[in-house]
């Protein structure tokens, strides 16, 4: 509204001095005729907006110049990232990683001379303190020193580096997340997972992350998963040995342990005697088919181990395991080698002498073991928790 008082005010003065003007001029012509004045008028107040309106563009250009000094200080303090290049900026700039095959030493001075003071092993990073010449400068854990350069990555190069090796994981951050078989919210779900689980990455693409799931490749949506470097540190000269050292005390102990369970064992195991029972008749298949099986499972223990295994299919055969030979060597989940081929192969290159004496003798009556109905190798048995055993050479004969 103001806009039009101001024109109408300075059309009404235009006007005013037209008049004066013509009045003026009167006495000299009688050409202008009323709508000429009419039409000049209009003139006037056209060219009056036109200038009011170039006006206050003006004073809205110094007001966002104004604006504009007031609001960019602000933004090169709130982001420097855009303003530097943040393409260029990585997580790894100021560390390192060694790109070796097992560890990078670390020396007290920048020489190869110099004394090692630790080690960088592969999968660790260590912090950036200084550059002289070929060397880098470092702190990683306890460790300050000197490491080759041309051994190392850094910045864009490191990311690269710990996404091939394997080097960076993500973390669920949720309950219920969808493993699913391609990137897309429209692709088979293989599995849900739960908070805190975590994956090696494969690769990062547009809002998923590809994982390892099981030996396979699997997608997680980045928006439910954090990614971070799974890197360690370097350890001293005087850690590692400390750690080498509680290592071979820990071997040891374990040794006498094992010399001490195998000892106890040894006087805890019940001494069996050979007697005569009831034979088992047998026809020549079934003799040769026990002593393959003998063969496969005792064929390089001593003879009363060999004996005592065919008894132990024949304490089988007395309890209804089954009611032939065949039914109880080929039993699901008795004899594995029955069924995974090793059985086969001896049957068809045939038992040695000693493994067909033990069959034979076991079908006539002669039995060692007693009514024991299991055997397991030595080292693998659980003795505390039989009622009765007795070791012969390598296996463990027991009853439950």
């Amino acid at each position: 509204m103001r806009r039009r008082y101001k024109v109408a005010a300075f059309g009404m003065a235009c006007v005013l001095a037209a008049a004066s003007q013509s009045m003026m001029s009167q006495e000299k012509t009688d050409s202008y005729t009323e709508s000429e004045v009419v039409s000049d008028l209009e003139i006037v107040e056209e060219t009056s907006a036109v200038l009011l309106e170039k006006e206050e563009v003006a004073k809205q250009r110094v007001f966002l110049n104004e604006l504009q000094m007031e609001t960019e200080p602000v933004l090169k303090e709130t982001q420097p990232e855009v303003l530097m290049g943040e393409e260029d900026v990585s997580e790894l700039d100021g560390y390192i990683l060694p790109s070796v095959e097992e560890y990078l030493n670390i020396r007290l001075t920048p020489s190869t001379d110099s004394e090692v003071v630790g080690k960088l092993y592969i999968g660790t990073k260590a912090e950036i303190l200084g550059e002289e010449g070929d060397w880098y400068q470092i702190r990683s854990g306890s460790v300050e020193g000197y490491v080759y350069r041309p051994y190392t990555v850094t910045g864009k190069e490191a990311e690269a580096f710990a996404v091939e090796k394997g080097y960076i994981v993500c973390s669920v951050l949720t309950g219920g997340l969808r493993v699913r078989e391609n990137p897309g919210t429209d692709a088979d779900v293989l599995d849900i997972v739960g908070e805190g689980e975590t994956f090696d990455i494969v690769e990062v693409v547009d809002g998923w992350v590809a994982v390892d799931y099981k030996g396979e490749t699997a997608y997680l949506s980045s928006d439910f998963v954090s990614v971070d470097y799974d890197l360690g540190e370097a350890v001293s000269i005087q850690e590692e040995l400390a750690v080498i050292q509680a290592a071979e005390e820990e071997a040891v102990r374990q040794e006498q342990a094992k010399q001490e369970a195998a000892a106890s064992a040894v006087s805890n195991s019940k001494v069996m005697e050979t007697v005569q029972r009831d034979s088992v008749a047998a026809s020549d298949e079934d003799i040769y088919l026990l002593a393959c099986l003998i063969h496969m499972e005792a064929g390089w223990e001593p003879y009363e181990g060999q004996l005592a295994v065919a008894n132990v299919v024949l304490n089988r055969l007395k309890a209804g395991y089954g009611s032939t030979i065949s039914e109880i060597i080929y039993a699901k989940g008795q004899f594995s080698g029955a069924n995974s081929g090793a059985l086969a192969q001896v049957l068809a290159s045939g038992p040695n002498q000693s493994c067909i004496t033990a069959a034979v003798e076991a079908f006539s009556g002669v039995n060692n073991i007693g009514d024991y109905r299991n055997f397991i190798s030595a080292p693998y048995a659980s003795t505390g928790s039989y009622s009765e055993y007795t070791l012969i050479g390598n296996h463990c004969f027991y009853k439950n």
